[in-house]
């Protein structure tokens, strides 16, 4: 009897690890979205408004919620530097290409005119976004083999343990 509750144990563990894993991608997911928000934000900021980079952080970085952005809106200093150290710190979860679509922005913004500005930020903009959509999509097709492969793993485990 322990056997049979030990052995549905490790099952459902391997189960809740394919699970977790799922979970991290949806993260991945949503920190994407939120980052094409901000980015939409500031477009839309430097269109119609003259912020300065330290502005603009703090007013686009001030209502997220998807990731810890303490880090942009306490810029100060060089601005580039300080854009890549918070992307760096605030975006270990972020999907690696994201991520590295994103430090883009430290390279013009606030550095042009806004026009150019406005340019790169939709190049980030549509790059982040096909990155989000090519996550969905691989989500899609491997959210059954991540479920599959877990409870598999488990009865595998338990086969060579009995």
């Amino acid at each position: 009897m322990i056997r049979l509750f030990l052995y549905s144990a490790i099952v459902v563990s391997c189960f809740l690890i394919s699970i977790e894993e799922i979970r991290r991608e949806r993260r991945k997911i949503q920190i994407a979205k939120e980052l094409e928000s901000i980015i939409f934000q500031m477009q839309a900021l430097l269109k119609y408004g003259s912020y300065d980079v330290y502005q603009l952080c703090e007013r686009c970085f001030s209502d997220v919620d998807t990731f810890n952005a303490r880090s942009f809106t306490a810029i100060s200093d060089c601005f580039s530097e300080s854009f890549v150290k918070a992307c760096e710190k605030s975006l270990v979860d972020a999907d690696k290409s994201t991520e590295s679509a994103f430090m883009k922005i430290a390279d013009f913004l606030g550095m042009y005119e806004s026009e150019t500005q406005i340019s790169g930020l939709e190049s980030v903009l549509d790059e982040i976004k096909k990155g989000r959509i090519e996550m969905e999509n691989e989500l899609v097709a491997k959210r059954k083999l991540y479920l599959c492969l877990g409870a598999f793993s488990g009865i595998v485990i338990c086969l060579i343990l009995m």
